[in-house]
């Protein structure tokens, strides 16, 4: 089902928020159900379920053929990502199941999301996080997926949206979300980051993880973070970069501060990684300069 090149940006937010409502549900189901996790081949740390290749086929199918997406990457070149992303019409970059291995685990990291890029940028942003506002009071356990209880986070022309969700669905209509005025001294602190980059407790910043992405795009967009780490993967940064600069976030490169460039695919080498770059998204230039005095490379 492909979307017209000229859609309205609100009917493209339209279509993506059904997607990440059928793909929630169709998660937590079988989750629920139980699933058995394997990993992309000698890479341990890429975890792989069923449930991650069935979101993969239901976004496939809602968008097109203009969609890059985690599962089927690999058969797509950096050139022909490049030509789809600078196109004047409407190209999807989705992650089925961001954060995989809480999702089998148990945990509530782990999420749906899909972006809309045009002219060279990613435009539109929807996550879905289903089991974010899970009850933590007691043991971890998965709960039936009707159950379930989480939050719904998307960006449209320069508006940053939310709502709740249960079983996958949102119980609200979305609403606006402003970037809250608190400070938590807390920086985003993802695994891939770790492998390279130390942090410097003493200047005052202190790491803070819950598994990939998506996750933790959440807590800073949600006041839980002041700042955050990117050096991603192309389909994990599209679908929430729209939501952080709604916000007022900005992308500043580690250590010079220097903007980022003005093509989103020159985020990423040859493999779509971004792994060899550090990227802070940080409020302002000041907050930036002081996040990275204190990051050590490894």
């Amino acid at each position: 089902m492909s979307v017209p090149p000229d859609a309205p940006a609100q009917d493209v937010l339209t279509r993506m928020l059904a997607f990440a409502d059928e793909a929630a549900v169709l998660a937590l189901r079988m989750r629920a159900a139980g699933l058995d996790m394997t990993n992309k081949g000698p890479d341990l740390g890429q975890a792989l379920t069923e449930a991650d290749l069935a979101v993969s086929r239901l976004a496939h199918d809602r968008f097109g053929p203009a969609l890059i997406e985690e599962e089927t990457a690999g058969d797509l070149n950096r050139a022909a990502a490049s030509d789809m992303l600078a196109r004047d019409a409407w190209t999807f970059v989705a992650d089925p199941i961001d954060g995989t291995r809480p999702f089998a685990g148990g945990l509530t990291g782990w999420g749906v999301m899909v972006a809309a890029c045009r002219s060279g940028w990613p435009r539109i942003g929807v996550m879905t996080l289903p089991v974010w506002n899970e009850d933590r009071a007691g043991p971890a356990r998965i709960r039936p997926a009707e159950e379930a209880r989480g939050i719904l986070l998307a960006a449209c022309e320069g508006h940053a949206l939310w709502a709740p969700t249960r079983g996958g669905r949102p119980t609200e209509t979305l609403q606006r979300l402003e970037r809250p005025a608190t400070r938590t001294g807390h920086v985003g602190w993802l695994a891939v980051a770790a492998q390279r980059y130390t942090l410097d407790y003493g200047r005052g910043w202190f790491p803070w993880g819950e598994g990939g992405a998506i996750a933790d795009a959440a807590l800073l967009a949600t006041g839980r973070l002041d700042a955050t780490l990117c050096n991603h993967m192309l389909w994990d940064l599209a679908p929430i970069l729209p939501v952080f600069e709604a916000l007022g976030f900005r992308l500043f490169h580690w250590p010079d501060l220097a903007e980022p460039p003005a093509a989103f695919i020159d985020l990423f080498d040859d493999g779509l990684s971004g792994h060899d770059d550090l990227w802070m998204i940080c409020r302002d230039r000041d907050q930036a300069a002081d996040l990275a005095r204190a990051i050590r490379r490894v």
